[in-house]
């Protein structure tokens, strides 16, 4: 790359702003090489101007870092993401920017990396600057109805569905003790030095529930995986829609987070759990829990749907109840992201799902009994 700045759009901000409603969306292919900064700027291009948002990559150090610049005077910098770095050296990517009214999202290759709450109006932005060593440099931007925007290897994976197994027959009979340690699928055996190295899952997971495999009574989700070593939260959410942006209905959300003070104890974690519904949160509690979710450790997370509520099982160990804000058959989307190895998720239960009976009115209960004493040999 020759000149210093390239691809800059004046006005940019007023394709976003024409319309309240809508959000602009732009798109990043280059090919990175050493380094490579973004800025979004208020005024024209200088080494003084102010800039609502900066996104730099640091590829030794592994991270992504998000600033503003205001009168000459830079802000706290913003470097954590649930999302594992996807940038290499020589090797292309894409990364999508999406304006709102609250703030920015980002995505990187299809994935959302973050949000960066605006510091400063958007109204004041005027141009966008790309430098850094990159090549290859193509932008756009659009209006759109969703974010992100999916690329073919961040689409949702169908979930897989196991019938009749060791889950389903804990499910069936609590108290058996010989199914309840089978359900751990050899819970000492995940944690020995042979499957540190287990190949796992690719974060954040989307998997996408089949048409008949929808959770009902019955069924339960199976999540086996470890914790990482200096974990901050990881979550998993039972939505209805694969996007970020609008928000979309959630069913039932479960996050642990292992901040803690020096006087918590090891394996003691603050537990959200709560829905999404009409446009805001709702049945929202937080708690802190004695759970078996350690920093290294491995972990079975069974969460079972019940008549009215949500069980969730950590280790075999019921951790607590969540009823029903929605009908769980909605649900066609799980998304688990965080500080976590993802080894396997599957769908368990019964190839018989047994239909909720109604229940019979006086009259109904009257006529069958009626009927036997008019002809003994029918059977109701």
């Amino acid at each position: 790359m020759e000149s210093k700045f390239m691809s800059v759009y004046p006005g940019a901000g007023t394709v976003a702003l024409r319309r309240i409603m809508d959000a602009m969306s732009l798109f990043y292919e280059k090919r990175s090489a050493a380094h490579r900064r973004k800025h979004f700027k208020g005024c024209e291009i200088c080494e003084d101007c102010d800039l609502l948002l900066q996104i730099g990559s640091r590829l030794p150090q592994n991270y992504i870092t998000r600033n503003s610049r205001l009168r000459g005077k830079w802000g706290p910098e913003e470097n954590s993401s649930y999302l594992t770095f996807q940038l290499n050296r020589g090797k292309s990517f894409w990364m999508q920017v999406l304006l709102t009214e609250e703030c920015f999202f980002i995505s990187v290759n299809g994935y959302h990396f973050g949000k960066y709450i605006h510091r400063m109006p958007y109204r004041w932005l005027e141009a966008v600057d790309v430098l850094g060593e990159v090549s290859d440099i193509v932008i756009d931007t659009y209006h759109v109805s969703e974010y992100p925007i999916r690329l073919t290897h961040s689409l949702p994976r169908p979930i897989p569905h196991l019938y009749d197994t060791a889950v389903t027959k804990f499910l069936q009979d609590g108290e058996n003790l010989e199914s309840e340690w089978m359900v751990l699928s050899s819970l000492a055996n995940m944690s020995s030095k042979k499957n540190f190295y287990k190949s796992c899952l690719p974060l954040p997971f989307y998997g996408k529930l089949l048409e008949d495999d929808v959770l009902v009574e019955g069924r339960a989700l199976r999540i086996e995986g470890r914790v990482r070593l200096m974990p901050q939260r990881f979550s998993i959410a039972f939505q209805k829609g694969q996007e970020i942006w609008p928000q979309p209905i959630v069913s039932f959300y479960f996050s642990p987070c292992f901040l803690r003070s020096r006087h918590d104890k090891v394996g003691k974690a603050i537990i959200t759990r709560r829905a999404y519904l009409n446009g805001e949160w709702v049945n929202c509690t937080v708690s802190r829990l004695n759970t078996s979710l350690r920093p290294g450790g491995a972990f079975v997370i069974v969460i079972v749907c019940r008549d009215s509520y949500y069980e969730l099982f950590v280790n075999n160990k019921s951790l607590f109840h969540f009823k029903y804000q929605m009908k769980p058959d909605c649900v066609d989307i799980v998304n688990i992201r965080g500080d976590i190895k993802l080894w396997e998720v599957v769908i368990e239960g019964s190839k018989m799902i047994k239909k909720q009976q109604r229940a019979r009115t006086a009259m109904e209960r009257a006529i069958s009994a009626w009927k036997r004493i008019e002809d003994p040999q029918l059977k109701i």
